[in-house]
């Protein structure tokens, strides 16, 4: 892959959750792509306007008068950018049930008859084919399921908009739930990065988007996210209902705990087994990774510290965890012989 189109339309500045999460796909394929380069466009600052009865004809007819040909110039230059792109990673945060007014403005400008897509007597066609792309979907509440799906105005647009366009091997990376607090964004975007990472593992591997029916068995996952959201969130967690919360979005619904001397099956008896282990702790004591989580071919690893935040370890120890479709299988924990 020789390069990735970033394009961002959140108005959150340094809030934003879709800047955050673009970010850190952009990294995670610089990791996998290290030679790519990269070109950002932000949406944000009004770059690209909203067409106008005195600009249109610079897109959709033939440009004259000076507005025309200053925005077809600039549809010229976001298509270029378009069409030079291996991958593009979309910032588009749900912005009244559908997208931010200037990501569409943009599919204004780069939606172009005979340049981005063609009518033939079949239908039209897109023109942008052989291309991916990662979208990021940040939503305040829940959309992907339950009653409010229908009123999801912003994925179906996008998924109609590029694949009119050619673009037709695109993940769509949920965030919801990111306005009911900061434990719950915190979760939601743990799991877009899970997400993230498998989509980033199927481009470097050659692989396409999978359908929601097979994604389970994707691979490879984010070994240090979930190995450190387990950690903090679940083992660090003392209040039971977010802690099961936690588990539930961690590990695998028949997912097994082996502690020494101890092991348990399920979701309640995991947080059960974690409410005991914490009793036996002090209230100051929390865990820690030593280092960021290592992990290949379905098993992970990472060691940790607990402690007072500002005091030595007390205990130190090892988890290792098997993970399938992002979810944790089964943990093992080991702890560290004193002096070891």
């Amino acid at each position: 892959m020789r390069h990735i189109l970033v394009v961002n339309s959140s108005i959150s500045g340094d809030a934003s959750v879709s800047g955050a999460l673009v970010e850190h796909s952009v990294q995670r394929l610089l990791d996998v792509f290290p030679g790519a380069s990269v070109t950002h466009r932000d949406l944000a600052h009004g770059h690209v306007p909203h067409l106008t009865p005195a600009t249109v004809a610079g897109v959709r007819a033939i440009a004259n008068s000076e507005p025309e040909l200053s925005t077809q110039a600039l549809s010229d230059e976001l298509i270029a950018e378009l069409q030079a792109a291996d991958v593009i990673v979309i910032g588009a945060p749900m912005y009244n049930f559908s997208i931010p007014s200037s990501l569409r403005a943009w599919f204004d400008h780069v939606l172009r008859p005979r340049v981005t897509f063609a009518y033939s007597e079949a239908g039209p066609k897109g023109l942008l084919t052989g291309k991916r792309a990662i979208v990021i979907e940040p939503r305040g509440g829940v959309y992907s399921e339950g009653p409010t799906k229908a009123i999801d105005f912003q994925e179906p647009y996008l998924k109609q908009l590029l694949s009119f366009i050619g673009i037709t091997d695109v993940t769509f990376v949920h965030a919801e739930k990111i306005g009911f607090g900061p434990e719950a964004r915190e979760l939601a975007l743990t799991s877009a990065k899970v997400r993230i990472a498998q989509a980033v593992g199927r481009i470097s591997a050659g692989e396409p988007e999978m359908p929601p029916s097979l994604e389970a068995a994707a691979e490879p996952v984010d070994y240090d996210v979930i190995m450190q959201a387990n950690l903090l969130r679940v083992f660090g967690e003392r209040d039971a209902a977010r802690r099961i919360e936690a588990i539930r979005e961690i590990y695998d619904k028949d997912a097994v705990l082996h502690e020494p001397g101890h092991s348990a099956t399920g979701h309640e008896a995991i947080s059960q087994a974690v409410t005991e282990l914490l009793g036996h702790l002090p209230a100051d004591f929390a865990f820690f990774a030593i280092r960021p989580a290592l992990g290949h071919n379905g098993v992970g690893r990472l060691q940790w510290r607990s402690g007072p935040p500002d005091g030595p370890a007390a205990v130190t120890g090892l988890d290792v965890a098997h993970v399938e479709a992002g979810l944790i299988r089964s943990l093992h924990v080991f702890l560290d012989q004193p002096g070891s």
